[in-house]
């Protein structure tokens, strides 16, 4: 599904998007991972709309990028040994 921005840029919603990540519980920080990634995999978000709401250049951007794809991971595993 689209992103539609009706009322923020998509810069001031991803400075949003940085806050909460800053300030959020693990639950909320695997939610936020989740979103980014599939943001930037649908074309919704680029990575450079990120890497600059963080404050980030390219190399940071990369190993954070790497931090939420593992947070994502380790959610999906503990949600697959639920039951086991």
């Amino acid at each position: 599904m689209a992103l539609i921005l009706k009322h923020q840029t998509a810069e001031a919603f991803v400075a949003r998007v940085r806050e909460a990540y800053r300030v959020g519980d693990p639950d909320t920080l695997v939610k936020i991972a989740q979103f980014l990634i599939a943001r930037v995999q649908s074309g919704d978000l680029t990575e450079a709309q990120i890497r600059n709401a963080f404050g980030m250049n390219q190399s940071q951007w990369n190993t954070l990028k790497t931090k939420l794809q593992a947070l994502i991971s380790a959610d999906n595993t503990i949600k697959a040994a639920v039951g086991e």
